[in-house]
């Protein structure tokens, strides 16, 4: 079995366990749905499309890694030296089996950061989309190797209506050509196989020779662990938009090395 067979089949029944524990209905009952409300991650970045922008990642471990930070870290803390030394967004890990997180880290951290925030996890149910927006998540992230494109339209619709933003993470050409028709209006191109977990900046830069949707918002997901490596990106691409986690996780002096990716 696949590594994104083995997600997918343990998130599905990870999933039902939460719905035995509180029922969709009772989620959606409590949700307050603003139709005014702006499409705050989205709004960011497309503001700040003339300078680099990070989303800066909170996470604890990984499938390829493991766990490689401390369950004692701040969190909290971490998310606001990440708003204060101007990080554009938050990605919050919330899978408890691969990312060692939980959706908890999320609902924590909304409570003390104004800036937009991404759920991110293995979305394979329409529940999870309803739980994120009644966890304060802004955005929510749809893996199209995960998905058919059925349930991957039908989950970027549902977060449309409920006023959030969603990123469809993309790994070649067909999952581009996919993402083109849908109505999110941002594309994640993931630089890591999901196979063997090898990142590689050269599938940004290939497939940005492809873009063609410039209502859309592209940004670079993973192998970021110097500033050299934005500025192969910016070099070679119009992306300036980046996702980054490992590198800013494990940085012992964080404000200085996000300066320095900043600049």
């Amino acid at each position: 079995m696949s590594i994104l067979k083995e997600i997918y089949e343990y998130k599905k029944n990870f999933v039902e366990q939460q719905k035995n524990k509180c029922s969709q209905k009772k989620i959606e009952n409590q949700l307050i749905i603003d139709k005014n409300k702006s499409f705050k991650f989205y709004e960011k970045l497309k503001k700040e499309c003339d300078q680099i922008s990070i989303i800066g990642e909170i996470k604890k471990g990984s499938p390829s890694l493991g766990k490689f930070v401390d369950d004692n870290i701040n969190i909290i803390q971490l998310a606001n030296i990440y708003e204060k030394n101007n990080i554009s967004c938050l990605s919050i890990l919330t899978d408890e089996k691969y990312f060692n997180g939980k959706l908890s880290d999320l609902e924590e951290i909304r409570k003390s950061t104004i800036i937009p925030i991404l759920r991110k996890d293995f979305i394979v149910d329409e529940y999870q989309i309803y739980e994120s927006k009644l966890s304060g998540a802004d955005c929510i992230l749809i893996i199209l190797s995960m998905l058919k494109q059925e349930d991957a339209d039908k989950f970027s619709i549902i977060a449309n209506d409920l006023g959030m933003d969603s990123i469809v993470e993309i790994h070649n050409l067909d999952e581009l050509k996919r993402s083109n028709n849908m109505i999110s209006n941002m594309i994640g191109i993931n630089n890591r196989n999901l196979n063997n977990f090898e990142t590689d900046l050269n599938t940004t830069i290939k497939l940005s020779k492809e873009l063609q949707n410039n209502e859309k918002l592209f940004i670079s997901e993973s192998g970021f662990h110097r500033k050299e490596d934005i500025d192969i990106i910016c070099k070679n691409t119009s992306i300036n938009n980046f996702l980054i986690g490992e590198y800013l996780m494990k940085s012992q002096n964080l404000p200085s090395h996000i300066r320095e990716l900043l600049n």
